[in-house]
C-alpha cells in the first residue's frame, strides 16, 4: 500500500473517532431547566373600623359648694360597659380638686332592681381649701373605652361667719339666749348688791355679838 493511501485511511479513521466522541458528548449533556416564577395571590384586605369616641354624661353632687375648706364632692360618670378582659373604671380631675379621683362601679343593690340601672362609675373628690370662687370644669375619662365627658362645678365665696366660734358657753336653763347676746347682763346675778349685802350681814353680826357681851 502506498503512503498516500495509508495517510488517507488514517485521516478517515481519525475523523470517525472525532465524530463518535462528539455524538457521545451531546447524548450525555442534559439541557438546563428553565426557572419558573410563582406568583402568590394577594392577601385579602382587612378594614379596621374605629368607633367614634362618645361624650359620656357626668354628674357632680353638689353642683354648687362654698369654698374655704376641704369638702367632699361626689362625681358620677355614665361610662359604657367595658369589654371582656378590661377594667371598668374612670378618672376624674378638676382644678378645684386636690388631685385625680378614681371612679369605680358602685356596690350592687340588694335585692337587684328591675330593670337594671344604667352602668355608672362613681367616686368622691376633695374640694381644695384654696379653690377660689368661680366655675370649674370637671373632666372624666373612661379607661376601658377612652370615652370622655365633663360637668361644671361652681365654687362660691365662704360665708362671713365661717370660722368664727363663740368664746363663751351659752346660758343654761330658763330659755336664755346664748352667751354674748343682748340679754347677757340681765341674766346674770348682780355682783355689787350681793357684796354690799354680805358686808351688811357681817356688820350686823358683830353688833349683835357686842350687845350680848355687855349684857
Amino acid at each position: 500500500m502506498s503512503k498516500l493511501t495509508q495517510a488517507a485511511c488514517a485521516g478517515a479513521v481519525l475523523l470517525g473517532l472525532l465524530g463518535a466522541a462528539g455524538c457521545s458528548a451531546s447524548a450525555d449533556s442534559e439541557p438546563e431547566p428553565t426557572p419558573t416564577v410563582t406568583i402568590s395571590p394577594a392577601a385579602p384586605s382587612t378594614d379596621v373600623s374605629i368607633l367614634p369616641r362618645q361624650n359620656v354624661r357626668v354628674v357632680v353632687n353638689p353642683t354648687s359648694i362654698a369654698g374655704g375648706a376641704t369638702k367632699n364632692v361626689r362625681v358620677t360618670a355614665f361610662c359604657p360597659p367595658a369589654q371582656p378582659g378590661t377594667t371598668y373604671k374612670a378618672n376624674a380631675r378638676s382644678d378645684a380638686f386636690t388631685g385625680i379621683v378614681s371612679l369605680m362601679p358602685p356596690l350592687p343593690p340588694t335585692p337587684a332592681p328591675s330593670p337594671a340601672p344604667e352602668p355608672r362609675l362613681t367616686g368622691v373628690a376633695l374640694l381644695s381649701a384654696n379653690a377660689k370662687a368661680g366655675g370649674y370644669k370637671v373632666e372624666v375619662r373612661c379607661e376601658a373605652t377612652n370615652d370622655i365627658g365633663s360637668a361644671r362645678l361652681k365654687v362660691t365665696a365662704p360665708s362671713s361667719g365661717s370660722g368664727n366660734f363663740p368664746t363663751k358657753a351659752p346660758g343654761a336653763g330658763g330659755g336664755g339666749t346664748a352667751a354674748g347676746g343682748p340679754e347677757d347682763a340681765a341674766s346674770g346675778v348682780p355682783i355689787m348688791p350681793m357684796a354690799l349685802g354680805l358686808i351688811a350681814v357681817v356688820v350686823l353680826g358683830i353688833g349683835v355679838a357686842r350687845m350680848r357681851n355687855r349684857v
